[in-house]
């Protein structure tokens, strides 16, 4: 495995159109990142990047990202990648082209350049106005960019493809269907940026690539425009990629990438990530890889992928912070070509966890809370591992047989409750309440130090305030009963 685990690309993925960390923090994670392995990161800014000109409402100096104190300014941006060219990290920007275009179609501006009208996922390619906005996308991150190597094009999941009448039109007088709608939308592209820049190595998802025959793919010549990342996510149960694939991609490709996950691939509202899993898919990946190495031509390595959010409107999932446990033992399992518990022990002494452990497995909840750990962004973990135990007994409350039994809504409605069962269930909302209000505070000050405001108040908004809220509802609904007594079934409502 030496061939696959040394000597080449390890990619850690920043995604930053969800939780975009703010330059402080960036200052400590890249150095970290580097000290356990990586090579380069796959940059992706989506709606943080400072688009200028024509596209300056798509990004960082957007009105809408001004009034919400959104990143990222010029200045920022440039620092950033100063920072990654500081700790030797190779860049590889990723600008999406195809399909999850959200950022952009969502805005009135280029709403005729949606494949359905309603969605603003995919853009159409048929549409004269399409390709001068992705040229104009490309001029500006590749100028932003000096000295990079490789342009990683996205294209992945084009979830509407060939639906708009003009598209199918040409599907209908095309030679392969579908797959020529979108490889020759994809070969424009690559086109675009070998003749502008010719010193670029393409990179696309190929997801898209995986149903189409390889005499199509030989027939558009993708092998002398674009290196596929092949990604793939499940754990060792669920993997399979298979050699069929892998001969497929190395007759018609002379390099081919990976991409593993160490965050964002197990649920769209994961809060913490499932460690065992996320090792599991990187011990799947040398696996599959030890299998069909034969069938590779030049393996150049892989991108360690952490999704923020599934798509542009999607809520967010793990936050960075929250993952680097997970990170480190991914990308330890990688260099050293497999998991083992000297790997889990080291990694664990390295983070800080020593009155406390590093669990595998998804522990059981209420769980021991890490007092102090090392590594950057340690505090905002803490609070997630703290709001999980709280979450747990919340819902072992307001779903506890008392809560239904003796202070449901249709006892509360008719004034109709026990005050002495009522007496015993106050106490316990004041305490949770008291305790998710502890938690917002911590929560609050420590995510203030490394996430923007638009940021925190999504979390806070999405994760805290409806279980608060509820609380304090159910509270106040409690002093109520007891300031009433017991009561006559029938007699007339309070509130009505």
């Amino acid at each position: 495995m030496d061939t696959l685990t040394f000597g080449t690309h390890r990619l850690v993925h920043l995604d930053l159109k969800g939780a975009p960390p703010k330059l402080s923090y960036l200052e400590k994670f890249f150095p970290f990142i580097k000290d356990i392995g990586a090579t380069g990161l796959l940059i992706e800014w989506e709606d943080t990047f400072p688009y200028t000109k024509e596209l300056i409402q798509i990004g960082g100096l957007s009105n809408s990202a001004q009034v919400n104190n959104a990143p990222y300014s010029i200045e920022e941006a440039r620092h950033i990648l100063e920072l990654i060219a500081d700790n030797g990290l190779m860049i590889i920007p990723l600008v999406q082209t195809f399909g999850h275009m959200e950022f952009v179609l969502k805005h009135e501006q280029w709403r005729h350049l949606r494949e359905e009208e309603e969605y603003p996922s995919s853009m159409c390619p048929t549409n004269s106005d399409t390709m001068p906005l992705i040229r104009s996308l490309l001029k500006q991150i590749v100028a932003f960019h000096p000295n990079i190597q490789y342009l990683h094009i996205g294209a992945d999941e084009v979830w509407h493809l060939g639906t708009c009448p003009a598209c199918i039109k040409r599907i209908q007088s095309s030679k392969h269907g579908k797959a020529s709608l979108y490889l020759e939308h994809i070969t424009e592209v690559a086109q675009y940026v070998k003749e502008n820049y010719p010193h670029l190595k393409i990179i696309i998802w190929d997801d898209m690539l995986r149903n189409i025959d390889e005499s199509i793919l030989q027939e558009y010549y993708l092998g002398n425009l674009i290196e596929p990342m092949v990604w793939h996510y499940n754990n060792v149960e669920t993997f399979h990629l298979g050699g069929a694939l892998w001969e497929k991609y190395s007759n018609v490709f002379t390099n081919i990438w990976g991409a593993t996950a160490f965050k964002g691939a197990t649920s769209s509202c994961q809060i913490l990530p499932i460690n065992k899993y996320h090792v599991s898919n990187h011990e799947a990946w040398l696996s599959e890889l030890s299998m069909h190495i034969g069938k590779l031509l030049n393996f150049k390595g892989i991108a360690l992928t952490g999704w923020s959010r599934y798509d542009h409107y999607a809520t967010l999932c793990e936050l960075l912070p929250c993952s680097i446990p997970t990170l480190c033992l991914c990308m330890k399992t990688w260099i050293t070509g497999g998991y083992s518990q000297d790997i889990h022990s080291s990694v664990s002494k390295m983070l800080g966890y020593t009155d406390t452990q590093l669990n595998l497995e998804t522990p059981t909840r209420p769980a021991p809370i890490p007092p102090q750990l090392s590594f950057p962004g340690w505090q905002i973990l803490v609070g997630f591992d703290w709001y999980i135990n709280i979450k747990t007994k919340y819902r072992s409350v307001i779903d506890s047989d008392q809560m239904n039994t003796w202070f449901n809504q249709w006892q509360v409605l008719s004034n109709y409750t026990n005050p002495m069962q009522i007496n015993s269930i106050l106490p316990v909302l004041t305490s949770l309440h008291l305790e998710i209000s502890s938690l917002e505070n911590y929560m609050k000050m420590n995510l203030e130090r490394h996430f923007y405001t638009h940021t925190i108040e999504e979390l806070i908004g999405t994760l805290i305030t409806p279980i608060k809220q509820h609380l304090r509802q159910l509270k106040c609904e409690c002093e109520t009963q007891l300031a009433l007594g017991c009561r006559v079934r029938g007699q007339k409502r309070l509130n009505l």
